[in-house]
């Protein structure tokens, strides 16, 4: 969006609706917005007395212009707006004032762009980076349907050795991936897996929590690849409060298991056993699941 002006005084308010109705009537989509006054505790520190803290208040209340809905800065409607904008004289906006600077020699010349202020946190526009690392990857999660999804898997380059018990003793010292590259295999491989029907179908003979869900039509797998570590997400939902993660959440989650060395109830991560291709190497490959899966906003590209 554009940040346009921030007005402060007695009058802040209506001179902001006045130039967001001005705005509006030539067509540029222009909104208010404010930020009451604060107090907080912030640190400082001097020669005489040491470190302190001391409570800091906000400037008064300021009315804020901003305008505009573009999905990227470098979008072209954005950047021409912007120049019009900068050089916009309002007819109607009476008694402000403002300091006229070389460059600067109208009221918006300082305008420019910024995030919405209004976007919950943490929704940020998906990299370059993470658009080439997922660029046709038939499972992404970038194609998800739904606002929000399960994360039931994390795969990092250079973890720590994992060990588990029962069946795991087999091969009690793994890695989750040895480097980026493994790791981005190994997810694309346990997604593979998730979405191949005829194998969750022998699955859910003798589980039949997995059965309810499979029938349903709630259990897609999806597989996103970051820079640091690759992601296995389940599910395709409107809200965190949505009725389908709940059975996903208690399928896909650690269970407390008895230790047969020592007894001990202990949580273990569910997990896929991969078979291996000979005799002689009867599993090929573990495939753990997080010990407590959490729900996520789907990114998207714009």
């Amino acid at each position: 969006m554009i940040f346009v002006a921030s007005l402060q005084g007695s009058t802040a308010r209506e001179a902001a609706n006045t130039l967001v109705y001005e705005l509006r009537r030539l067509g540029i989509p222009a909104y208010t917005f404010s930020q009451s006054q604060r107090t907080g505790s912030a640190k400082t520190s001097d020669r005489v007395v040491g470190s302190s803290r001391r409570e800091v208040t906000s400037p008064k209340l300021a009315i804020s212009v901003i305008a505009g809905n573009y999905p990227t800065i470098k979008d072209w409607r954005a950047q021409k707006t912007l120049k019009y904008i900068k050089r916009f004289h309002p007819k109607t906006i009476t008694g402000g004032t403002y300091m006229k600077t070389p460059g600067r020699p109208s009221p918006f010349s300082g305008a420019f762009l910024v995030r919405n202020p209004l976007l919950p946190a943490g929704k940020k526009p998906i990299s370059n980076l993470v658009r080439q690392l997922n660029h046709g990857e038939r499972h992404t999660l970038l194609g998800n349907r739904g606002r929000y999804t399960l994360v039931v898997a994390t795969m990092t380059g250079r973890s720590q050795t994992v060990r588990e018990s029962g069946l795991l003793q087999a091969k009690q010292a793994f890695r989750v991936g040895d480097s980026l590259d493994q790791a981005a295999d190994k997810a694309r491989r346990l997604v593979k897996i998730l979405n191949d029907n005829s194998y969750l179908a022998k699955l859910a003979r003798s589980n039949p929590q997995l059965a309810d869900i499979l029938a349903r039509d709630q259990f897609r797998a999806f597989v996103l690849h970051e820079r640091y570590r690759s992601i296995v997400t389940i599910g395709e939902f409107a809200s965190p409060q949505d009725p389908g993660i709940r059975p996903l959440l208690e399928l896909f989650r650690g269970k407390q298991k008895s230790d047969p060395r020592t007894g001990e109830q202990r949580l273990t991560p569910e997990y896929i056993l991969i078979p291996g291709a000979t005799r002689r190497n009867p599993l090929d490959q573990i495939l753990p699941f997080d010990p407590d899966p959490r729900v996520m906003a789907v990114p998207r590209l714009k």
